[in-house]
């Protein structure tokens, strides 16, 4: 049996109290600092908030997602438990689609693999309390199952963002004419795909940044390429802290050294030259 696509636990109340924090206006305007709209998205004008929460199971902590917070490849290794909060009570009863895409693969200069398509859930409902916050739950398997964020060495941190749609109810016969299973995950547009399968604009949204570690592919690579992490986490303790600059920073110091290394071998090989040329005179 496919597993449920975010675990459910009774931690409604707790996603809800970890997010009450961020305002809708403040998200909104999160996104347009960070270029999100118009590049990503043309526009954004959430009725809603869409909570994150990951799973950090080197720390067995919590790491609860606030738009723009810098996130190690460690805390968002595990499918995240999403929720989403709103007052309007029309949507307590509809059926989502969630994606989560990545705009700047293979790094933010030049992406040429972007969109890639870490996630693409349809057939999503909610479960518990809309105004204290519900769960998102899906017993269906995923058009694209979740991709565990793997920017590639030498890049800058990438932008990771989540979008919440309302589903239309012809969504099942019309999203397989543009993306099914076997669909390359690269060169994906969301904001094209809302339009040609009817999703109209996102009702919530949210997103991290996370830049590559030691372990990292070189830049020309997919950030892609990673399988999909587990199923079925069960967050519990407090949020984590963020930590991706440093990351970043680690691989900026890395490529110093080797630079330096190159720039002290061709020097070398000059004075053997020289002292070569010497003997010979």
């Amino acid at each position: 049996m496919f597993a449920k696509l975010f675990s459910l636990a009774t931690l409604a109340t707790v996603v809800a109290a970890q997010t009450s924090n961020v305002t809708i206006a403040q998200v909104a305007q999160a996104f347009s600092a960070a270029s999100i709209v118009p590049i990503v998205i043309p526009t954004f004008n959430p009725t809603g908030l869409l909570g994150v929460v990951f799973f950090d199971n080197t720390t067995n902590l919590n790491v609860t997602v606030t738009p723009g917070q810098n996130l190690t490849r460690e805390q968002n290794a595990l499918r995240p438990t999403v929720s989403f909060t709103s007052n309007d009570t029309s949507l307590a009863s509809q059926t989502f689609v969630l994606a989560m895409v990545d705009p700047d693969a293979p790094t933010p200069q030049n992406p040429t693999e972007a969109e890639i398509r870490h996630l693409l859930a349809p057939n999503i409902t909610l479960s518990g309390s809309l105004a204290d916050g519900a769960l998102l739950v899906n017993n269906t398997p995923a058009i694209s199952d979740f991709l565990r964020p793997t920017p590639p060495a030498g890049s800058d941190p990438h932008r990771y963002i989540l979008l919440l749609f309302v589903q239309p109810a012809n969504f099942s016969q019309v999203a397989p004419n543009f993306v099914n299973a076997s669909t390359p995950v690269s060169n994906f547009n969301i904001s094209l795909f809302a339009v040609e399968a009817g999703l109209g604009s996102p009702v919530a949204g949210n997103f991290f940044l996370t830049g590559p570690d030691n372990t990292s592919t070189p830049a020309s690579g997919s950030s892609s390429a990673s399988a999909a992490a587990s199923t079925n986490t069960s967050p519990s303790g407090s949020a984590g802290t963020s930590a991706g600059a440093a990351a970043s920073s680690g691989a900026s110091n890395a490529a110093s050294m080797m630079m330096g290394m190159e720039k002290l071998s061709v020097v070398g090989i000059t004075i053997a030259m020289c002292i070569m040329g010497m003997l010979v005179l």
